[in-house]
């Protein structure tokens, strides 16, 4: 369909931007970086377009130039949620967990329902040995998404951890 809708109008931001998405899921990643670069120069003001880009640009391992997309997207859209998640996953990528902490929250406050970020609030906070966060952080995500099976995993390591081997054994089941 965006095909379709490219042969009738060649410079359709939203076709080019999704027809992108599609492409980088099929493993035809640097088409997809070509396709939602010509959106994003049709349409500078996409946030969505920015914050997929980045997207795949972190999957390609380049990840400060992710971080610019991203932040390129809050500017646009600061109540972005997925943008300050993804933020959060490159920075603590790049090290820089702290930071990383606070683009989770933020985008917890945007969608407090939002049980990936809950999950990689998570991952943050065992990563620095908080433990007490990190399981806190885990029991919200699979009291949101109850088949979250990373997090089921995560919140078993930080029992494990924790010494509460029952519990761990538990969550891993």
């Amino acid at each position: 369909i965006y095909q379709q809708i490219l042969e009738a109008d060649a410079d359709q931001p939203e076709a080019l931007h999704l027809l992108g998405v599609i492409a980088h899921q099929r493993g035809e990643s640097e088409q997809a970086v070509t396709l939602i670069e010509k959106a994003l120069s049709i349409n500078p003001t996409y946030a969505d377009a920015y914050s997929n880009l980045g997207f795949i640009l972190k999957a390609l391992g380049r990840l400060d130039d992710a971080v610019t997309l991203f932040e390129k997207a809050l500017s646009l859209k600061p109540d972005f949620a997925d943008a300050h998640n993804n933020l959060g996953l490159t920075l603590r990528e790049q090290g820089k967990v702290e930071q990383a902490i606070e683009n989770y929250k933020k985008a917890l406050n945007i969608r407090r329902d939002y049980a990936e970020a809950h999950s990689n609030l998570g991952n943050a906070f065992m990563e620095l040995g908080r433990m007490d966060e990190a399981e806190a952080s885990y029991t919200q995500a699979i009291a949101l998404k109850p088949d979250f099976a990373k997090a089921h995993n995560n919140l078993g390591d930080t029992q494990k951890k924790l010494g509460r081997l029952d519990e761990a054994e538990a969550s891993y089941t």
